[in-house]
């Protein structure tokens, strides 16, 4: 689903100084932080906002080099992740298990959080319905060829009252590309007619600024209802 660089890889690599993190270890893909200080000054808010429990079930659509979610993994305790894709090219057992090694280790003790493997289809993730808390979608949404079918399958993977968090870059002009896949963002307005469409409802979300304070990237947040 997605290229070389995973979805947090990809959101930071223009604000990032390369000097604390590389893009790629022992033949492993993905965003690699050198300490643990500078992966929780980049991600600790927004780990705060997802606001991860103990035992809650967690899909991520579109997880690919599963980096973002080892990330996230390093910052809670005993979650369930479901890590899906349809692109194998680095969705793959070994790749997950190195980056959950490697953010362990940077996070000086072993990730409590387990993660499953799903390899779906361009219209449904295959996930287990209404067992999930929680559903990612990182950097991926834009790139979904059938965004209805999709949403339709992610509302019945959510339990009750359950959250969907997408996080995409945000555009400042209608018809702007992503700059790394060249597919088609989404206008703010867009998106929360399509989940609504869909039958989720709008919460607070969450903005990304980088330098001087501008918005570039944003965190959607929507309930099942």
């Amino acid at each position: 689903m997605k290229q070389f660089l995973n979805a947090i890889g990809l959101l930071f690599l223009l604000s990032c100084n390369k000097s604390y993190l590389s893009f790629k270890k022992d033949g492993f893909h993905g965003t690699f932080y050198k300490s643990f200080d500078k992966l929780k000054q980049q991600h600790g808010s927004v780990a705060d906002f997802y606001n991860f429990k103990p035992h809650e079930k967690v899909a991520s659509i579109g997880a690919q080099t599963c980096v973002g979610e080892a990330i996230y993994a390093s910052f809670c305790d005993s979650v369930e992740f479901y890590l899906e894709d349809i692109d194998t090219t680095y969705f793959n057992a070994p790749q997950a298990a190195y980056v959950w090694n490697y953010y362990g280790n940077l996070s000086g003790k072993p990730l409590t959080s387990t993660y499953k493997l799903i390899t779906g289809t361009p219209d449904a993730t295959l996930l287990p319905k209404g067992y999930f808390d929680k559903c990612l979608i990182i950097n991926s949404f834009h790139e979904f060829t059938q965004p209805q079918a999709m949403l339709k399958d992610i509302y019945s993977k959510l339990k009750p009252g359950g959250l969907l968090y997408i996080d995409e870059l945000v555009p400042d002009k209608p018809g702007k590309k992503h700059g790394n896949c060249n597919m088609p963002l989404y206008m703010a307005r867009e998106m929360d007619e399509i989940l609504s469409t869909a039958g989720f409802k709008p919460m607070e979300g969450y903005i990304v600024t980088w330098k001087k304070g501008i918005a570039k990237r944003k965190i959607y947040n929507y309930q099942k209802v």
